[in-house]
């Protein structure tokens, strides 16, 4: 029985191995991420004033941006995990990205209505800055620690 336990304990840490060792994100990564957010909702609205080829074009530089750091990332690191298989410390954690981003729309929507687009897309840049600095810097690591510390 004990070597069961060994067994299923050795395959727990395999499998969390891909979030506990993921290389830190280079310390622009949170720039990046408010940058993609700001373009992606500033594409329509240059858009709408008649300006799609500059609307088009800003989205397109925002999402070959983010999809050469995922290539490089994902060269660097080795893997893609799922967040499907994550450990439950990792879910949380990014269950707290997701709500801190639908939070984040929430208040950049008001913002917009209350103030104009241009109060609108500094709220989602500068709260997409500070949640994915949050996640990366504090939540992700403290969650690989936990992972880390259960599994010793």
């Amino acid at each position: 029985m004990e070597n069961t336990h060994d067994a299923l304990h050795d395959v727990e840490r395999a499998a969390a191995a891909p979030f506990v060792n993921e290389p830190v994100s280079q310390w622009w990564y949170p720039l990046l991420m408010a940058s993609f957010f700001t373009a992606m909702a500033a594409g329509p609205l240059l858009i709408s004033q008649g300006r799609g080829a500059a609307g088009m074009g800003l989205q397109a530089v925002a999402i070959i941006a983010v999809g050469a750091f995922y290539v490089a990332h994902r060269a660097k690191s080795g893997t893609s995990p799922r967040m499907r298989s994550a450990p439950d410390e990792i879910k949380r954690a990014y269950r707290w990205l997701c709500l801190a981003f639908g939070g984040s729309m929430a208040v950049s929507v008001v913002v917009w209505m209350l103030l104009g687009w241009q109060g609108g897309l500094s709220v989602i840049f500068v709260m997409t800055l500070a949640i994915t600095w949050a996640y990366e810097r504090i939540l992700y690591p403290r969650a690989v620690q936990q992972v880390r510390d259960r599994l010793a």
